[in-house]
């Protein structure tokens, strides 16, 4: 009885699902209908020759921002159901296997997210020490980039140890 408690205990796991998945499905429709209504108003009132072209750069940058945290909201809610709920039929290379692999498909968009967050605010040429707020981008994406390799070595030096006492237990019998 207590197992089956325990077990059924991993459909709490809906409750972030749903949360990460409504709050990925706002991102992607206000960014979409902000999008279409960007794109809208710059054909009906095109820019004047003399409003420069960066500040609808911006702009657009600033959407992509958007589209890309609602991918990391998304991308998490489908690998946390996959991990406790059950599998789905996605693409292959949304399928998580691990949280190992959630956590490197996470620290893949959010690598991404930092580098357009820094894209915008080049483009916005706002009056900023750029070098100081690059480093403070480039710190975190080289520690998870570490993260990463080491990870991957820690985790490839395990498996040819397991395949290695394999062999030996095979050897043996």
């Amino acid at each position: 009885m207590l197992i089956k408690v325990v077990g059924a205990t991993r459909y709490l796991v809906i409750i972030p699902v749903i949360g990460l998945a409504l709050a990925a499905a706002y991102l992607f429709i206000a960014g979409g209908f902000g999008m279409i209504g960007f794109i809208f108003e710059n054909i009906v009132h095109p820019p004047s020759t003399d409003s420069p072209l960066v500040l609808s750069t911006i702009e657009v940058v600033e959407f992509v921002h958007q589209f890309l945290i609602g991918t990391v909201l998304y991308i998490t809610a489908i690998g946390l159901y996959q991990l406790f709920i059950q599998e789905l039929r996605i693409p292959t290379w949304l399928k998580i296997d691990s949280t190992e692999e959630l956590e490197t498909n996470l620290i893949g968009v959010t690598v991404v997210v930092l580098a357009v967050n820094f894209l915008s605010v080049v483009f916005a040429g706002k009056q900023i020490d750029l070098l100081n707020y690059g480093a403070g981008i480039a710190l975190p994406i080289a520690a998870l980039a570490l993260f990463i390799g080491l990870r991957a070595r820690a985790t490839k030096t395990g498996r040819e140890a397991e395949k290695g006492e394999k062999v030996q237990k095979g050897d043996s019998a």
